[in-house]
């Protein structure tokens, strides 16, 4: 793994104001295909799948005052009169209040060999491109210093929700339950750094390969990462009240050693500090119980049509994925009635029954300004979000709902792509 040692970021940000770009939010003129809410993943050089993401362990006792802050409540669904409890980071809305949560970025750097593997499934002939293997180290240190400066930590405008002076998840927190302009906010302080982890990657359990556009991009195994994460995040001692952060530079994980069975972008977790993240805790409220978040940061052009509406898989997109589900369902334990992703066709249906605010929108994204990497079109890609509200089918309580009554952050900009889109502008079909 490589030592590290522990150095504090000490920067200073200029806010970076939104701009919503109409040009980027056009109609799709297709749908996002299939893609299952649990653990399905897809492929990079290829035009097939879609990406994905996971959470990587839950704890179904977690009343301790050894973790991060969090509140509890419940709603009752009114189309099945089941009742369903669920809990989110930091205070009770209803309550007001701030939160802070401390974090710490891991950059991890991983170093492929090209060897003998046979990644001949990754050619397109329709473009004439054969992949080749190649020996790369692919170091997230640099994709630390961006972070901190996109709107995951730095405070920003917010145009869609009018929000201004906040960070990405605060905004999603404070608009999902009607708090803009208020004193309610749920904030990531600013984070410690660690040196780079360097991680040697086995010929048998991953591959670098230049794609179609000449990007590089890194598949590593699942269970094989999995395994390392796990270890890694045993060795550092991270304060259980603290959100360790590990970043990933364009790597992404893939399943059953199967390069197109790709690609894993993040995932979030929670367990004992020493269960490796997952399982069930009784503590009687001393056990220490870590939350977490693995997230890569993306290179522009990874992914097939990007930027469309549909497809902003750039930069922070991945992140702010798991930052928004770690907020809304920090321990992996939140539920719903099953629902019907909207976005999957009639003839693949996808079922989930998890309260994973980013889950059902994956790719779907909208611009803020200040990104400096002109590759990014010179905005950051933060992703939509599903609130509480379309889980709950309007049964939560009236003062967690939105001001306008919208299902995801981006409201009308969502369901104004037609199409499957529509689904959330109404409440879930049941499976």
């Amino acid at each position: 793994m490589g030592s590290m040692r522990l150095r504090k970021v000490g920067l200073t940000w200029a806010l970076a104001g939104a701009a919503l770009l109409a040009s980027a939010l056009l109609p799709a003129a297709t749908a996002l295909a299939a893609f299952h809410a649990d653990d399905t993943l897809a492929s990079t050089s290829d035009e097939s799948g879609t990406p994905s993401f996971t959470t990587e362990g839950s704890v179904t006792d977690f009343q301790t005052s050894r973790t991060i802050p969090y509140w509890s409540s419940s709603f009752t669904d009114p189309t099945n009169q089941v009742e369903y409890p669920f809990t989110m980071v930091g205070s009770d809305p209803r309550l007001g209040g701030s939160t802070t949560v401390a974090t710490e970025i891991i950059p991890l750097t991983f170093n492929f060999v090209a060897g003998d593997q046979d990644v001949s499934v990754l050619n397109v002939p329709a473009r004439n491109y054969v992949a080749v293997a190649v020996t790369a180290s692919m170091d997230a240190g640099a994709s630390a210093d961006a972070t901190i400066a996109s709107p995951i930590f730095t405070p920003s405008t917010f145009s869609i929700s009018g929000d201004a002076a906040v960070q990405y998840g605060d905004a999603v927190m404070r608009a999902q339950f009607g708090q803009v302009g208020t004193g309610y906010h749920v904030v990531l302080d600013q984070p410690a750094v660690l040196d780079a982890a360097s991680i040697d990657v086995p010929e048998s359990k991953g591959v670098a390969v230049n794609n179609p556009l000449g990007v590089l991009v890194g598949r590593i195994d699942e269970k094989w990462f999995r395994a390392h994460l796990h270890k890694l995040l045993g060795s550092l001692h991270i304060d259980s009240t603290t959100l360790p952060i590990f970043l990933t530079k364009n790597v992404f994980v893939y399943r059953d050693g199967d390069y197109l069975a790709c690609c894993g972008l993040g995932g979030h977790g929670a367990g004992s500090t020493t269960g490796n993240g997952g399982g069930s805790i009784n503590g009687n409220g001393n056990q220490a119980v870590q939350t977490y978040v693995w997230a890569a940061y993306i290179t522009p052009n990874s992914f097939p049509r990007f930027p469309a509406p549909y497809a902003g898989l750039s930069d922070i997109h991945s992140l702010s994925h798991e930052i928004a589900e770690w907020m809304t369902n920090p321990f992996g334990i939140n539920t719903a009635q099953s629902y019907l992703s909207p976005l999957a066709p009639p003839t693949a249906p996808v079922c989930s029954a998890l309260l994973e605010s980013g889950d059902p929108v994956t790719g779907l994204w909208f611009p803020m300004a200040g990104n400096p990497d002109p590759a990014a079109r010179g905005v950051w890609h933060p992703e939509d979000v599903v609130f509480l509200n379309w889980f709950a089918r309007d049964g939560q309580d009236a003062a967690l709902a939105p001001a306008d009554g919208r299902y995801t952050y981006m409201g009308h900009l969502t369901t104004m792509l037609g199409g499957p889109f529509l689904g959330f502008g109404i409440l879930p079909h049941s499976c």
